[in-house]
């Protein structure tokens, strides 16, 4: 590519203070382009344009853009035409050259001043010597006995001895030491030693470590990992690299500054029989400026592979990472380099990755990682479903911990589905219980292509091995018709009954002209009366003050919402709560891929499991109930107190009971019945059902005998005994061969454009909140022509 040079010829420069300034006899700039630039091609070039003969010696400098004070820099080689073209601000413009035409170049190049080095270079050949170049980049630690030399200094041997040339008079408090100089003529011992003279006489370049400290024969476990480790030294060390070679088997590289004479190279290949790679050859030092490296344009930036190196040093095997803003700060202080917040992004999920996979990966590894499961949890149930093509159709697991412990729990079960966020789509379906102390129980999860009839036929089916078709289980859902249907097939001795919270929301969408939030409260007031009297009285009122709430309703059969009409055992559960809450926990696991979304499920369920183990044995052996039942049971057993018992029948524990609003209440202790139907439908005594008991004729000496066995601690201890393990890192996986064999390719999806939905969907028939529209005033409707002039 053509390079256009512009260049300021017939001029001086002039100091003022620390800066220089180039004083221009011409009000005129000049252009050259060139293709290949070299330095002897730019003179001539150079001498063309401006009509001088061959005989005079030119003198070409420039102020470079990213170092201040400002002060002339000089090109007398190739070297230096390779630094001025590298040498660009932040908007890529490059600085004019200023030529100067001299007889007498020598003294013009002893002048120099390079603001930021500290080196000395001869530049030039000198009464028939050869050639003196001199690099020597001097140290903090080392200033104590190096020379500082701010300026170019060029030699010259004048019957044995050594003078300085400068053309500028230092400032008064500027730092000037002179070298010093022996009585033959030539520089001291230490001087020499810190140029680093070698027997031949000529100058070599400091050598410095890259700092990365590897050994010759060091394996590593993968190439990812030494070219991150690589990668890390060379921001942080400040120097660049080439790839000379790379393949599955070998990793080569070299320094950039290599063509300048810099060493240092690395090669890293395979061993045979082995996925690991070993260190084969290494130079450590460099020869290379880190000044130069430092401000060249071709320096190597911070990609997601930088950050993610990061973020598995500081959180080794975690998903939950910084925000991408805070990465950029870390980066930054960590290596020295700043990525932008795209690239921040993208190594936060590329450590994700690293941690358990691609999200390619993860369909690949489905059937190797649900072995694992297995493995750590024996007697887990595993099943994936995969089409004709190989493709991912199901997925779904269930713990043996948690199916065990279901056991224990009041056989009703909350099943809803909710959106995963990735590319590929899909429903994470949830089936899930309530602990005696109301704590969520995932007992089983699945992974769906949708709520439709084939993908939930398939879920149920396999919850159907870990939870029984019996007589007394209930299920709860929304009224997704496709849960119905499935729920009728393959469990028909169950019971089904609605969420009322659903169902309120559905009510408030058919009423208008009134308030909405006091319709879906009186709704639900209805939904949870006890007795068929007290919801009669309720839904009639409720009918009359909303009609059209009230067509609605009827629609909907009265046992699968009332809750003194419901046919089975539902307890306190009338919502799907549980399941919805469960579904805000794993918002952003969400949005993992496959496996890494399953580990933060599992990661979860074992934090579960170890917190309420740990208040199970915390708490005192004499407490008969679970803690929220005892404190319900320690409130009533203070009101009943107060009320009126009349025993009925001592030999059928048969009671009536006068209540504080003057009703008389009948208790049958035997069958755990009470009039009010708290008794009945709760299974916890009621206040009548304590104050019965209580009374001086009552048999009754255990209150916690009258309370369901799913309230005792005993059944809470028995939900939680068992272990659940994590899924080690699949390096640490040990997979059969008929197991490895098997595969599920990533299902087809539709990329669309614009940033995946996260906001919640929608169940059936209920409707999500509609946008206010923002008044705006006369101005904005002209500009859209909506103006009612018309």
């Amino acid at each position: 590519m053509d390079t256009v040079i512009h260049f300021e010829y017939g001029g001086r420069y002039s100091t003022k203070g620390d800066e220089s300034q180039w004083i221009s006899r011409e009000q005129r700039n000049y252009a050259i382009m060139m293709k290949d630039i070299t330095y002897a091609e730019l003179v001539d070039k150079i001498g063309i344009k401006i009509r001088i003969d061959k005989c005079s010696k030119l003198v070409i400098s420039y102020f470079s853009m990213v170092i201040f004070p400002r002060k002339p820099t000089y090109i007398y080689d190739d070297g230096d035409l390779l630094c001025y073209l590298a040498d660009v601000n932040k908007d890529h413009y490059r600085s004019v050259l200023h030529v100067e035409l001299t007889k007498d170049v020598e003294q013009i190049q002893g002048c120099e001043q390079i603001q930021g080095y500290e080196q000395i270079q001869g530049c030039e050949q000198i009464q028939g010597c050869e050639e003196i170049q001199m690099c020597e980049q001097v140290g903090e630690e080392d200033r104590g006995s190096a020379v500082v030399v701010s300026n170019w200094l060029n030699t010259r041997v004048n019957d044995g001895s050594m003078n300085l040339y400068s053309t500028e008079p230092a400032a008064e408090d500027e730092l000037v030491e002179y070298v010093a100089i022996d009585e033959n003529g030539g520089m001291g011992e230490d001087i020499e030693a810190s140029l680093n003279v070698d027997n031949s006489g000529e100058y070599l370049r400091h050598e410095w470590d890259d700092e990365i400290d590897l050994v010759g024969g060091q394996v590593f476990r993968s190439k990812r990992e030494i070219q991150d480790l690589v990668e890390k030294g060379a921001h942080q060390n400040c120097f660049n690299y080439d790839i000379m070679s790379s393949d599955t088997k070998l990793w080569v590289v070299k320094c950039s500054d290599r063509k300048n004479g810099c060493k240092w190279h690395l090669r890293v290949a395979k061993t045979m029989n082995s996925d690991f790679f070993s260190v084969r050859t290494y130079t450590k030092m460099h020869t290379c400026c880190r000044a130069t490296t430092s401000t060249s344009i071709t320096k190597r930036r911070g990609t997601p592979r930088l950050v993610a190196s990061v973020l598995h040093e500081d959180y080794p095997g975690v998903f939950e990472t910084p925000a991408p803003k805070s990465l950029i700060s870390m980066v930054q202080g960590r290596l020295g380099v700043k990525v932008s917040y795209s690239t921040a992004l993208r190594g936060k999920k590329q450590a994700a990755s690293d941690v358990r996979g691609s999200p390619k990966e993860s369909f690949s590894l489905v059937y190797s990682y649900m072995y694992m499961l297995e493995k750590m949890n024996p007697g887990t149930k595993t099943y994936v479903e995969v089409d004709e093509e190989h493709k991912f159709k199901y997925l779904f697991f269930s713990l043996k911990a948690c199916y065990e412990g279901f056991q224990a729990m009041r056989k009703v079960i909350i099943v809803d589905g909710t959106h995963i966020k990735t590319i590929h789509k899909g429903v994470l379906m949830v089936a899930s219980a309530q602990d005696p102390n109301r704590h969520h129980y995932p007992i089983a999860f699945g992974v769906v292509d949708g709520e439709n009839d084939a993908s939930l036929r398939w879920f149920f089916n396999k919850l159907k091995s870990v939870v029984s078709d019996v007589h007394g289980l209930v299920f709860v859902s929304d009224r997704n018709q496709s849960i119905i249907n499935s729920i009728q097939e393959v469990y028909p001795l169950s019971k089904h009954g609605f969420c009322i919270w659903h169902l309120a929301q559905n009510v408030k969408a058919n009423v208008s002209h009134v308030n909405k939030k006091t319709v879906a409260t009186k709704f639900m007031e209805c939904a949870k009366a006890y007795t068929e009297i007290e919801f009669l009285q309720l839904y009639g009122e409720f009918k009359r003050r909303y009609p059209a709430a009230g067509v609605y309703v009827d629609k909907i059969p009265l046992e699968k919402w009332v809750r003194c009409y419901f046919p089975g055992d539902r307890y306190n559960i009338v919502t799907t709560n549980t399941v919805e809450s469960i579904n805000a926990v794993f918002k952003k696991a969400r949005n993992y891929s496959l496996l890494p979304m399953i580990d933060a499920i599992v990661d979860k369920m074992i934090e579960w499991f170890n917190r309420y183990r740990n208040v199970v044995k915390e708490t005192s052996p004499s407490q008969k109930f679970v803690t929220r039942v005892d404190k319900k049971m320690h409130k009533r057993c203070k009101d009943a107190k107060l009320l009126t018992v009349i025993e009925l029948n001592s030999l059928l524990l048969e009671y009536k009971v006068i209540g504080r609003d003057d009703n008389n209440y009948l208790v049958d202790l035997r069958r755990l019945s009470c009039s009010c139907k708290r008794f009945d439908l709760a299974r916890i005594p009621c206040v009548h059902a304590i104050a019965a008991a209580c009374s001086g004729s009552s048999e009754i000496h255990e209150l916690h005998y009258l309370c369901s066995k799913y309230y005792w601690m005993e059944q809470w201890t028995l939900a939680y005994c068992m272990t659940i393990y994590p899924v080690p890192h699949k390096s640490h996986w040990i997979i059969p061969d008929d197991i490895r064999a098997l595969f599920a390719l990533p299902s087809e999806y539709e990329k669309k454009k614009g940033r995946i939905q996260e906001a919640r969907f929608p169940s059936t028939g209920e409707h999500g909140h509609r946008r206010r529209k923002r008044k705006r005033g006369h101005l904005y409707s002209y500009l859209d022509g909506d103006s009612s002039d018309e």
